[in-house]
């Protein structure tokens, strides 16, 4: 897991790349570091708490503001539902900190990817990491369509708007190299969403520690 000062890094550039006055989820942050790719019971979700904890320790150094509704409130305390991060009144000190690492990573450490970098491993089951040679302020774009498609998809709406959001959806997912054709160009066929065991990456994902089978 990332410590909450690398985390801090991606808040500060997701907010930094929104118009001045805009605010991001906790959520988007989650998704951006993840990749997006698991879909909504994907790997982003065990980050939340980490990235409410980096918030909190951003929003002590007013850096960023933590809201929900038109109330400020502290993450340091338990805070249920929604929140949304501003920015606050020492924002220039968050950009000299995103300065520091403008290349953060954004995969979380506990899903292993495959030597190759293409793929990296949820449950044993392979998904297609997004195109590496996007830019940072692009991807960020994209999945933040992404996630508004999501939410669009979220209650009850009329069919019309459903089927909008659903092409969305795979608009985005296919513009960050999720879906679609692959992002490489060497010809090796696409293993998206195929068991580990059952694809070229057998041994290597067996060699991995904790699985059955593999070094403990």
């Amino acid at each position: 897991m990332k410590p909450a000062s690398d985390i801090g890094k991606v808040i500060v550039r997701l907010l930094g790349s929104r118009d001045e006055g805009a605010s991001i989820c906790p959520s988007e942050v989650a998704r951006s570091m993840a990749g997006s790719m698991a879909g909504d019971e994907g790997p982003w979700r065990t980050l939340m708490e980490p990235v409410r904890a980096a918030a909190a320790q951003l929003a002590a150094r007013q850096i960023v503001r933590v809201t929900q509704g038109a109330k400020e409130v502290d993450l340091a305390a338990p805070v249920k539902g929604p929140v949304r991060i501003r920015r606050g009144l020492k924002w220039g000190n968050g950009k000299a900190l995103a300065a520091e690492d403008k290349a953060a990573a954004n995969e979380p450490e506990q899903y292993p990817a495959t030597p190759d970098g293409r793929y990296f491993v949820v449950r044993g089951r392979l998904w297609r990491k997004a195109n590496p040679s996007l830019a940072a302020p692009v991807r960020e774009g994209l999945v933040k369509k992404l996630m508004d498609a999501r939410r669009a998809l979220r209650g009850r709406r009329p069919e019309a708007e459903r089927t909008a959001a659903r092409a969305q959806v795979d608009e985005a997912k296919q513009a960050l190299g999720e879906r679609g054709p692959v992002w490489w160009t060497d010809g090796a066929p696409d293993f998206n969403r195929h068991m580990a065991k059952n694809t070229p990456y057998r041994d290597w994902f067996a060699a991995l520690p904790g699985i059955p089978g593999g070094p403990d």
